[in-house]
């Protein structure tokens, strides 16, 4: 329950799991050492506690919005919403979470070749949406 990872992978280095995690298993008892961290593990760039259950993962490329350029988009079904993490300079210094009232899990996130992002949600009614600026 929480703990959810985004981590920046470099060959060499060891990111921890399963001996350390900023969440706890399903019944409760601790993950691993029962600790976030440990000496020679890597902390995660970026963690959901508690967890919006990500799903679809994109980095940002393209320039329709100019802003959002780096940016990091995540799906989250847990909480409906779609998680834009800014980094800069290697580090996460902004989440912003976006179309909450949309009340549908977000399953996948794409950048098309368009320059919009490009949603997938998983309702019974499940659509695929196009993220582009308004005119």
């Amino acid at each position: 329950m929480g703990g959810d990872e985004i981590n920046l992978i470099a060959p060499g280095k060891n990111y921890g799991w399963p001996l350390v995690s900023y969440g706890v298993n399903y019944d409760g008892s601790a993950v691993g050492l029962g600790t976030a961290e440990a000496p020679g593990m890597e902390k995660p760039l970026w963690h959901w506690t508690p967890s919006i259950a990500p799903s679809g993962m994109t980095f940002y490329t393209g320039d329709l919005f100019p802003g959002w350029k780096g940016s990091l988009f995540n799906g989250a079904l847990k909480f409906q919403l779609l998680s834009r993490l800014e980094i800069k300079d290697g580090r996460v210094i902004k989440e912003e979470r976006l179309l909450q009232g949309l009340n549908e899990r977000i399953r996948d996130v794409r950048q098309g070749p368009d320059g919009a992002l490009y949603l997938l949600t998983d309702s019974s009614n499940g659509r695929i949406l196009r993220v582009a600026p308004g005119k």
